[in-house]
């Protein structure tokens, strides 16, 4: 091999391993979002309930639940559409429902031929924690007592957003091919990153992108390779309904889901997740 070819072939094995060793820092980085963007308690409670077989009998997301022969609403309790608050007062009557299988005040219906377990022995009490701000997140249970940010949840239910956003705009769902794998929930840092003024929210949603990305190559290449795409709302979105779903967006920023501090998990000091089984 001549001295130029032999250059050659030792300057591309070094662009091979450069490029390698590049590839291997974007999964670690993208892996490193993705468990950032796991770390919230509503996220968290989504994998829960799918472990503990919640959606067996409540449905997927609690939202299609089973025949119940025999219970009073001919049906398992459902987590949407209103039904759940006929069970729940408080967010304790939902944590006493997961850990307990009925709140001290409710017995359980005597006809019904599905009960609802007790998982205090089957779950740790941050995965209890976690469960219940799922369960809180998709059923909307607490409604915000200003009128503005209560038309901003309307809004978001109309037209769609969360089904892209997650239960309360808190979810993570997939988006693969996505720059960080995920839409970027309005809980947690992501947001900070898409939106940095009132006015890049605003055309966020009239135009699918701001100002600011549309300019930048590499955000307009990941945007448009992702196969969920935030669409255009334009003047489908009247002035009044946008400012009451900013209105909304920044209540959930200020209103997290869950406690701030989870409590540990029985033998668990650091406070990790454990089993959902034991």
């Amino acid at each position: 091999m001549r001295a130029g070819e032999s250059r050659l072939a030792v300057w591309g094995l070094l662009v091979l391993v450069l490029l390698e060793t590049v590839a291997l820092a974007a999964l670690a980085l993208r892996a490193s979002w993705q468990r950032r963007a796991r770390g919230t308690p509503v996220v968290r409670g989504r994998e829960i309930a799918e472990r503990a077989g919640c959606f067996a009998c409540h449905g997927p997301g609690g939202a299609r639940p089973i025949p119940n022969p025999g219970a009073k609403g001919g049906e398992v309790p459902g987590w949407t559409g209103g039904t759940w608050m006929m069970w729940n007062d408080t967010e304790e009557d939902v944590r006493a429902w997961i850990a307990e299988g009925h709140p001290p005040d409710r017995e359980p219906d005597p006809g019904a031929l599905v009960r609802m377990p007790a998982y205090k022995d089957i779950l740790t009490e941050r995965e209890i924690s976690d469960l219940v701000a799922y369960v809180l997140a998709v059923s909307q249970f607490g409604w915000p007592e200003d009128e503005k940010v209560a038309e901003g949840r309307e809004v978001a239910v109309r037209f769609g957003c969360f089904g892209c956003h997650g239960p309360e705009g808190r979810g993570l769902v997939p988006n693969p091919g996505s720059y960080k794998g995920y839409v970027a929930p309005w809980e947690g840092p992501d947001y900070e990153e898409l939106v940095r003024s009132d006015e890049e929210f605003r055309q966020w949603v009239r135009n699918g992108i701001s100002d600011r990305f549309k300019r930048n190559p590499a955000a307009r290449f990941f945007l448009e390779r992702a196969p969920i795409e935030m669409p255009a709302y334009g003047d489908r979105i009247a002035d009044s309904e946008l400012d009451a779903l900013l209105a909304y967006v920044r209540w959930i920023r200020e209103h997290p889901r869950g406690p701030k501090r989870p409590p540990p998990s029985s033998g668990d000091d650091d406070g990790r997740d454990g089993e959902a089984s034991r």
